[in-house]
């Protein structure tokens, strides 16, 4: 869905606005598991105490700004909320809920049925982490199912915490392998003004957890026949692209320095290419022309294509947002804006996340559906089970704002199955 504002009474249509949903090739046969353990939170509040520790405390991480208390885990009507407050407390100036189990657990399945914390900055976690410490000869292996980010962004993570190793900078990094995935929503965005515009000016702003990743960024004249779709490179490249210009000045936010990207990857012609974003705060890319261009459409792609495992064929780390704005000499005036709450909001909506996690792979699920697989090389050993509510900062998880205060994680159920008997 594309919302158009403009002070102008410039108006546009997105086209080709189908929503797909990645399709998984697996669903998880709960026949062939047996239940081992289960909490539902159907009980009084002061129970949860019996199978789970809460954090009292500040809390350590230097991204998270948010200090974690037992008040702030609250059992209602047979739901667990992580509740998030804008207090000072511990020292940080928020708080929010942090639980873990009081047993540990080894390979199986594992199925949390929550909602998100409605609010960008927040952090919406179920995570295994070895509390109860591990020996000499094992790894501090750290699974994340799910970290969520409003509205509808899964990360999922497994980190190696005892094979550190030194970066040039001198700071200390690990192995880890964590992957942002968006199985709502499109690559390609066709914003088509019934009013052409004459600027020198044109950006995109958004305000994603994570990189934005856009391969083509184009600003068509204006074209009485239409425009195509924004993978037929053939009808593309016979319109006129204002973005490919000899004249054109190209600005952003910076380029993520862990992938081979630049900005020109952003408006080369070719969709093969892509510009990743800086990491944090908010991403942009601004075109400017030394004279006016007359604009009919802008167009781009964004995310990037999956061509292996159980999610091949979908794309990934699809925007959350952005804005799409031309300036009229004066001021920035808004042609378009897009939001994909407005597709799916997990935090309105229960979901499942799942983990089947053996000695050789982890294999996680969305809604009972595979969707990611990797192989274990590091967690073969018994650990705990974690729910966590966090506020990031540097926009990590989306700006933090007083729109978190009073959000909360709210977990339904939770359960832990083991293979059958063959």
């Amino acid at each position: 869905m594309t919302l158009c504002i403009s002070k102008k009474r410039v108006f546009c249509a997105l086209l080709g606005s189908t929503i797909s949903v990645a399709s998984a090739e697996q669903h998880i046969d709960l026949s062939q598991w047996q239940l081992a353990w289960s909490d539902e939170f159907n009980y009084a509040n002061e129970q949860l105490d019996n199978n789970w520790i809460s954090q009292n405390g500040p809390t350590e991480n230097p991204w998270v700004l948010s200090s974690r208390w037992r008040d702030n885990s609250e059992i209602k009507d047979g739901i667990l909320h992580l509740m998030s407050k804008k207090e000072s407390r511990g020292g940080q100036e928020w708080t929010t809920g942090n639980i873990w189990s009081k047993r540990a657990f080894h390979y199986g399945y594992f199925e949390a049925r929550y909602k998100y914390a409605g609010a960008y900055g927040t952090n919406n976690s179920f995570w295994f982490w070895p509390k109860q410490g591990v020996a000499d000869h094992e790894k501090a292996c750290e699974i994340d199912i799910n970290e969520g980010h409003y509205p509808n962004i899964m990360n999922t993570n497994v980190h190696n915490w005892t094979d550190t190793y030194t970066l040039p900078n001198g700071r200390v990094s690990h192995s880890d392998d964590q992957l942002h995935h968006t199985l709502f929503g499109k690559p390609d965005h066709t914003i088509a003004l019934s009013e052409p515009i004459k600027t020198k000016k044109i950006r995109l702003k958004s305000s994603n957890p994570a990189s934005i990743h856009l391969s083509e960024f184009r600003a068509f004249a204006p074209e009485k026949s239409g425009y195509p779709d924004a993978f037929d490179q053939d009808k593309v490249n016979a319109l006129t692209n204002h973005a490919l210009s000899d004249d054109v000045e190209l600005k952003t936010n910076g380029v993520f320095n862990k992938l081979p990207s630049e900005e020109k990857f952003a408006i080369d012609g070719r969709s093969d290419t892509r510009w990743v974003s800086e990491k944090h705060g908010e991403k942009f890319i601004e075109l400017t022309w030394p004279n006016e261009k007359e604009i009919g459409a802008v167009q781009f792609i964004n995310g990037w294509l999956q061509e292996s495992g159980p999610s091949n064929g979908n794309y990934r780390n699809l925007m959350s947002d952005y804005t799409v704005e031309y300036h009229d000499g004066q001021e920035w005036v808004q042609l378009a804006q897009y939001n994909a709450a407005d597709i799916a909001d997990f935090s309105k909506e229960f979901h499942t996340y799942g983990l089947e996690w053996d000695e050789d792979y982890f294999h996680f699920y969305f809604d009972g559906k595979l969707y990611y697989s990797m192989r274990n090389d590091v967690c073969f050993s018994e650990t705990t089970m974690l729910f966590s509510l966090a506020i990031l900062k540097a926009d990590i998880a989306g700006p933090v704002s007083d729109d978190i205060d009073g959000t909360s994680m709210a977990i339904d159920w939770v359960r832990y199955y083991t293979p059958k008997a063959q």
